[in-house]
């Protein structure tokens, strides 16, 4: 006998990888060496939730309307600037409209010196703060939850995918030879 869909369970699940790979890994990118890859790392989890929360939405249309309802102020009235910046970090690795710097917060969203800036640590908390919103809106909103549903069961993907990879072990090698053969000179 099949047991009834518990979205509440898939919703838990769905969520817990989302933290493992996102609010876990981007802050190991928050370096000199992987700065950029944060911003696209916060571009993807973004499309990851703006896939979730509007399936039937294009790409572009749910991603705006992700931002514009969860995302901080100083960010969620820019929603369609912030479709432009991941569409050309994205395709041409440039990121657009903006500016990038991190470990300066003191010059995220201002444009003093020429396009606006984004900070990647003020971007990073800007996705904590609407993912932490949508979760919470996810658990009680049935609308929500169907959304969320049809999402993850979609064949071309909207869920985690997990795969188990066997451990091959390795064939031994012969031992190396360390015996120096020496020639004298004579």
């Amino acid at each position: 006998m099949t047991e009834p869909y518990d979205v509440l369970t898939d919703i838990t699940g769905y969520r817990a990888h989302f933290d493992a790979i996102y609010v876990a890994g981007i802050p190991h990118l928050l370096s000199d060496d992987g700065a950029f890859l944060s911003f696209l790392a916060v571009l993807s989890a973004t499309e990851a939730l703006a896939g979730l929360y509007a399936p039937s939405l294009g790409s572009g249309e749910r991603f705006r309307e992700f931002v514009a309802r969860y995302y901080p102020p100083g960010l969620k009235e820019d929603s369609q600037r912030l479709w432009q910046f991941r569409n050309a970090m994205v395709h041409s690795f440039n990121p657009g409209p903006y500016g990038l710097t991190h470990h300066t917060s003191r010059a995220h969203l201002t444009a003093s010196h020429g396009p606006t800036m984004l900070n990647a640590e003020d971007f990073y908390a800007a996705l904590l703060t609407a993912s932490q919103a949508y979760f919470a809106e996810l658990v009680t909103s049935t609308e929500l939850q169907r959304h969320f549903a049809k999402r993850v069961s979609d064949a071309e993907g909207g869920a985690p995918q997990v795969w188990v990879v066997e451990q091959v072990k390795a064939q031994s090698a012969p031992p190396p030879n360390n015996t120096l053969e020496r020639t004298r000179d004579k």
